[in-house]
């Protein structure tokens, strides 16, 4: 590919291997199933690079044209998008048996999404040439935030979680973490004076990416555990039953959210 150094190339294809690979496990596992958002970003990601691809060694827009940027926009959306379904979707079967922590980090999630992407939208406009870069950052570091938030809830609590969930919200987290990081050094440091920055921001979200990918193809070599029969969740005899070890910490604040909850949704 033109314009390409090998070993840009060679991560590339790295990468796109290990995306294969995991949704080669999501298909023969049957873990598509518990995770349709998640299957369709990965699918969406192989197609963004098989895009990537044409674009590069057949289409060849004009660097900053308006087709090269509409494509990029587009295809990067989209993802971005599909991305953000599939980090709420593990971290909903992660925090499925706590309704009421699971409303209470949905609300907390909505209003961080509507503030960030409100001030990413303001630098965006102001930076229409880091536009992308803008909004990609703003995303990630929503998602970055809500996954500490969770992960550091899971600790705290000591709460029992698959270790592929673990590894999926892991995964998630260290990408968007590597994103942040890279794509503000790119723009406040380097960019302008070093021509070499563009290669250097490719390999390192290359390999931090290949490197989910490999984290992820991990914790999908198995199924994924089956859930346990619905009941009534709020029940005390259900978490005695289903989960002895939840301490009653845990207890008591998924049940005051629970209250809270339905008090908001009873007609004033």
């Amino acid at each position: 590919m033109n314009g390409m150094p090998l070993y840009v190339q060679g991560l590339w294809a790295c990468s796109v291997l290990a995306q294969l690979a995991v949704l080669a496990l999501l298909v023969l596992k049957g873990n598509f199933r518990k995770l349709p958002f998640f299957a369709t970003y990965v699918c969406l990601n192989i197609c963004q690079a098989a895009l990537i691809y044409v674009m590069i060694a057949y289409w060849h827009p004009a660097k900053g044209s308006s087709t090269e940027q509409i494509v990029s926009w587009v295809s990067e959306a989209a993802t971005l998008v599909v991305q953000a379904l599939a980090t709420t979707e593990v971290l909903r079967l992660v925090l499925k048996p706590y309704r009421g922590v699971w409303g209470l980090t949905w609300r907390v999630l909505l209003g961080i999404s509507t503030v960030v992407v409100f001030f990413v939208f303001l630098d965006a406009v102001q930076n229409v040439d880091w536009a992308i870069v803008v909004a990609e950052r703003g995303y990630h570091l929503i998602f970055a935030t809500a996954v500490i938030a969770c992960l550091l809830f899971i600790r705290y609590y000591a709460v029992v979680v698959a270790r592929a969930y673990k590894w999926l919200l892991a995964g998630f987290c260290f990408y968007s973490c590597t994103i942040i990081l890279i794509n503000t050094v790119v723009q406040v440091i380097w960019y302008r004076n070093n021509p070499y920055t563009e290669h250097l921001w490719q390999v390192v979200t290359l390999l931090s990416f290949t490197v989910v990918q490999v984290v992820w193809a991990a914790a999908l070599w198995k199924a994924l555990p089956v859930d346990l029969p619905r009941h009534n969740i709020d029940s005390d005899s259900l978490y005695l039953s289903v989960s002895p070890i939840i301490n009653q910490q845990l207890r008591r604040l998924n049940e005051k959210l629970m209250r809270l909850w339905k008090l908001e949704a009873r007609p004033h």
